[in-house]
């Protein structure tokens, strides 16, 4: 099951009390699972996706992955959803076929993700980083900049919320979220955070790093636009992937997705594949479907 999916992370993420999870049973053996967060807002019932969660959507365990099971399990799951104003969902890349959901209303927006396949030699998997990446930004960056991973958390979000400032956001998370967030990974032994820093121990970059059973999620980093130019953001990104290859032996590194053309292009230069997932909506309240459109 995808991390993304998993009982632990769902209530570091909504809140033991804020999340719940459809179920499709055959006989003794479990065939289809979709957690749901459950939230309401302005007097609606909203299911969105949890803060720093890429991913959610249905999950088919082995024996219940054909296409054909898949659409009798999704069509079933669209009939217990509990009645919601809004939904909105990004489905995991292995969620290739929706039609049970728009048979049902919902609406698909195709988004991209950017993996990479651990099971190569790291050397040909570095050959396929751009040679500007190889040659320019990680040979600079290795002759003054050292990747640690002894800072504190205090240190990595103070990081966050310059990148966020620097872009005129606020940080969608408090410090307090990102404790309890990261207390559980850390019980799951399930993350590791790197810090790019100097030789006078100021940092320039950081990169949160989380994994499950076969795949590593990029899931956040951040950069102190001070150092924009030292290319520790790449080099980070470079450390994170050795990392998940030769320390965690994961099968593929995926960057947790993003549309935003300067983000995608620096996916791209690492020589990532470009991977389609799903964001599928359904508005259950015309009100509240007209503001979000005036919005």
């Amino acid at each position: 099951m995808p991390l993304f999916s998993q009982s632990w992370y769902l209530d570091a993420v909504c809140g033991k009390e804020g999340w719940d999870v459809l179920m499709i049973t055959k006989g003794n053996e479990i065939a289809a699972t979709m957690p749901i967060l459950t939230k309401k807002q302005w007097g609606f019932s909203l299911s969105r996706m949890p803060l720093i969660t890429p991913y959610l959507g249905p999950y088919f365990t082995k024996k219940f992955r054909s296409i054909k099971q898949q659409e009798k399990l999704m069509r079933v799951l669209t009939q217990q959803l509990p009645k919601f104003d809004f939904f909105d969902q990004n489905f995991h890349p292995s969620i290739e076929n929706w039609l049970p959901f728009y048979w049902e209303g919902f609406e698909a927006t195709v988004r991209y993700s950017f993996l990479i396949d651990l099971e190569k030699e790291l050397d040909e998997i570095f050959q396929k980083i751009s040679s500007n990446y190889r040659n320019n930004k990680i040979a600079k960056a290795e002759q003054s900049i050292k990747i640690v991973s002894d800072r504190s958390l205090e240190a990595f979000y103070e990081i966050q919320k310059k990148t966020f400032e620097k872009q005129q956001m606020r940080v969608p998370y408090s410090f307090d979220f990102i404790k309890a967030f990261d207390a559980a990974l850390e019980i799951e032994k399930a993350r590791k955070v790197f810090f790019a820093i100097d030789e006078e121990e100021q940092i320039h970059s950081v990169a949160y790093l989380t994994w499950d059973e076969d795949t590593a999620y990029f899931q956040m980093t951040g950069s102190d636009p001070n150092f924009k130019k030292s290319g520790a953001s790449i080099l980070i990104v470079w450390q994170a992937i050795k990392y998940a290859k030769e320390i965690l032996g994961k099968k593929q590194f995926d960057f947790s997705g993003s549309v935003i053309e300067g983000i995608a292009k620096v996916r791209q230069e690492f020589g990532a594949e470009q991977v389609p997932y799903l964001n599928v909506k359904k508005f259950g309240s015309t009100l509240l479907e007209v503001l979000y459109k005036i919005k």
